[in-house]
């Protein structure tokens, strides 16, 4: 399909014929599959490269698909992905605990092609209605981000929110293109996702403002664990997205509009965490505006940094 991106499907089965049947259902439709034999399988294929939609059926080798289905739509960095439970032939509807069960549509095999086009369009257009996921990422937008923030302070919740933002990002997409320049925040969204969910507990949140910002929610403590860890994953990697001569400079240089050369460093990421453990926020614009002010000193320091606000006690 000319211009547009092809939609990752993610088929969790057990049978190779299934999945096979699924792929040629599905193959020239504007849908890159991949596939995974158990859940296992599937949980580390989500996190390393996440899917746009999880196809499940309900009988897998490590694990129920229903059981998959209630621990993929109850994790906080994924759970907004349309998750579909695939229904073996024979398997009867009325065993499954439908006012429970967390599934964004049920289907029966064998299916045919239309019947699966259809049900997959309706899904991501319910998604799409309910959902401002970045198209880029596949995390959660500002939105969301909003609502995750306001429901956890209405709950009266402890927690702190770190803004993550790339350094130098215009001057590489200026020089190595939008492409590439994409490579690098679904780089970052990588970083983030894994080391975040690392974290104690289950209440972590990833989400992409736009662009090259992103901002992720955690207890206070599971954050300052998590943001040297990011900041050296990310130095780590980030050296491997530019041409051999401009990573032995250390630097790229492009041409401003007046054509001046412009030296821009190896891109670096500042981190703001603000939190009220030891100060009150009543709603998430109090929040925002003490981390933007944070993020815009972590800014003014050469290299990748973390900063954590120290008022309030």
């Amino acid at each position: 399909m000319d211009g547009v991106r092809e939609k990752r499907i993610l088929i969790v089965h057990g049978d190779p014929d299934g999945v096979q049947h699924l792929q040629r259902l599905l193959d020239g439709r504007g849908y890159m599959v991949c596939a995974a034999r158990n859940g296992a399988d599937a949980r580390a294929l989500i996190y390393s490269e996440p899917p746009d939609l999880v196809l499940v059926a309900r009988k897998l080798p490590d694990t129920d698909g229903e059981r998959l289905c209630r621990e993929l739509k109850a994790e906080t960095l994924f759970g907004h992905l349309p998750v579909l439970l695939l229904l073996a032939d024979g398997d009867s509807p009325k065993s499954l605990h439908w006012e429970t069960l967390p599934v964004d549509d049920v289907l029966m095999e064998p299916l045919g092609a239309d019947e699966l086009l259809m049900r997959l369009g309706l899904a991501f257009s319910r998604m799409l209605r309910t959902l401002d996921a970045n198209p880029l990422t596949r995390l959660p937008g500002n939105n969301t981000i909003i609502h995750e923030v306001q429901s956890r302070l209405e709950r009266g919740e402890v927690f702190a929110l770190a803004y993550a933002d790339l350094d130098h990002f215009k001057g590489y997409n200026d020089k190595y293109g939008f492409s590439r320049g994409d490579e690098v925040i679904r780089m970052t969204a990588r970083i983030l996702t894994n080391i975040v969910r690392q974290g104690p507990g289950g209440s972590a949140f990833v989400g992409h403002i736009g662009g090259d910002d992103f901002v992720f929610l955690a207890s206070p403590a599971a954050t300052v664990r998590a943001c040297p860890e990011i900041l050296r994953h990310f130095d780590l990697v980030v050296g491997s997205f530019y041409d051999e001569a401009d990573r032995a400079a250390s630097a790229i240089e492009t041409v401003d509009r007046s054509g001046q050369p412009v030296r821009h460093p190896i891109m670096s990421l500042s981190m703001a965490v603000v939190s009220n453990e030891k100060r009150a926020f009543s709603h998430f614009g109090e929040f925002s505006a003490v981390a933007a002010e944070l993020k815009k000193y972590a800014k003014s320091f050469v290299g990748s940094i973390w900063v954590k606000d120290r008022r309030g006690g």
